[in-house]
């Protein structure tokens, strides 16, 4: 009888272990992939126009050449955490392309010799650019209804590389202008994750 007792038992006391061993696991795999998710970045969601303008009035008899980014819905971004990625490939084949941060060189617009990084907000609450280094992108957040923008030709060439050594800075390419494609994108870096990618056609 003790015999078929043990036998009995043994099973049961097995079954118990591997229940306890799994339900470990398992606790153990969900804690890990729980971490995962934690620290998994997401990108924000916004719904953004850009434009790319030749021969737009500077208001004081001249032109200038333009780029404007403007924040039509969706969540408020901050600019430190993005970077705007142009290419654009000329009549020749000869490629520009740029990679515009928080830490890239900052742009003499008008020639005063007072440098803004581009493309600086467009908001006179906070003073002209160049004045106030708040303005500069990387040091704002973009909300709805805000417009950025590269302000003169010079803004336009840093931005997109095909600058002269001219100061202020002229466009160098003879091909570009109505018409010209630039592939544009925004890249928000902590999650890895376009918030704009699109080809915008120079008007």
């Amino acid at each position: 009888m003790i015999k078929y007792s043990e036998d009995a038992v043994s099973p049961v006391v097995g079954v118990m272990l591997m229940l306890v061993v799994t339900i470990i696991i398992a606790a153990v795999v969900s804690g890990f992939a729980g971490g995962l998710a934690g620290n998994t970045q997401v990108a924000p969601q916004a719904s953004i126009d850009v434009e790319i303008t030749t021969g737009a009035s500077d208001g004081m008899g001249g032109t200038n050449d333009v780029i404007t980014f403007t924040s039509l819905s969706g969540d408020s971004i901050l600019t430190k955490d993005i970077a705007i990625i142009t290419y654009y490939e000329n009549n020749s084949g000869q490629i520009y392309k740029n990679r515009q941060t928080a830490t890239s060189v900052a742009s003499d617009l008008y020639g005063y010799g007072t440098l803004t990084r581009v493309p600086f907000i467009n908001d006179m609450r906070l003073g002209y650019s160049g004045d106030n280094p708040l303005k500069d992108f990387g040091n704002f957040t973009w909300s709805t209804g805000d417009v950025l923008s590269t302000g003169s030709t010079a803004g336009t060439a840093d931005l997109l590389a095909i600058n002269d050594t001219a100061s202020p800075h002229g466009i160098a390419d003879p091909d570009f202008g109505s018409g010209s494609v630039v592939d544009v994108k925004i890249l928000h870096v902590p999650s890895g994750q376009y918030i704009f990618d699109k080809e915008v056609v120079v008007i």
